[in-house]
């Protein structure tokens, strides 16, 4: 009986480890976005938007790793699709960024705007968040933190939607250019989109909760 608990922890860990490391990931290129929309100088040259593609790629293959696994593993923390849900959902935040770094890189807007560099504020603080409750899954006894972590992130989301739409209204009155009218509405879009990625990722995690909370296999 104690040999099956002590594989069961292994198996566990490895999932953790995934989890874990992809979250880590997510907040490193949230934090590299901010980076590149804060320093001054040309939005070209800046390596940040370098390191979030090869960060994006590192996601992928986390994700990978959780499908691959979760697929081989007699035991598991939780039931597979749960799991694959949640490696899909933090994919899909870091994927968002990836696309929101692309987005500025390639239009070159004329000017990083204060909505951009709110949004992508934002996008750190909301990755913190999620990271929080993902870490807080090795023990669902925890549910309450993290419940209470995915409450912060949904206040957060609404927060970046009202960013989003009152910069959108501003934009539409005051930029006389249509080319840097479209640019500046694409790159705030796939902003607010990385914002509400983070909300889905809370679903999924809500959802083990839900699933989950009475149970007591975990580490």
């Amino acid at each position: 009986m104690q040999q099956q608990l002590f594989k069961s922890a292994l198996s566990n860990r490895v999932f953790f480890d995934h989890f874990n490391g992809a979250s880590q990931n997510m907040i490193n290129m949230a934090d590299l976005l901010m980076e590149a929309v804060s320093i001054e100088g040309d939005i070209e040259q800046k390596p940040q938007f370098v390191q979030i593609g090869r960060l994006r790629v590192k996601s992928n293959e986390i994700k990978r790793a959780v499908f691959t696994d979760s697929g081989k593993t007699f035991i598991s923390p939780f039931e597979r699709n749960d799991m694959c849900d949640l490696a899909t959902a933090i994919d899909n935040v870091a994927g968002y960024i990836n696309i929101s770094a692309r987005r500025i890189n390639l239009y070159l807007p004329a000017t990083i705007t204060p909505p951009i560099k709110q949004l992508a504020g934002v996008i750190a603080e909301l990755t913190r968040e999620l990271e929080k409750s993902v870490n807080s899954l090795e023990n669902l006894r925890n549910a309450q933190r993290i419940a209470e972590g995915c409450s912060n992130v949904k206040a957060l989301e609404h927060y970046a939607d009202q960013i989003y739409n009152t910069a959108v209204a501003a934009l539409m009155i005051s930029e006389p250019d249509p080319i840097e009218l479209i640019k500046h509405n694409e790159i705030l879009h796939a902003l607010a989109t990385t914002n509400d990625t983070c909300d889905h990722a809370c679903s999924a995690i809500e959802t083990i909760i839900l699933k989950n909370s009475s149970n007591s296999y975990c580490l």
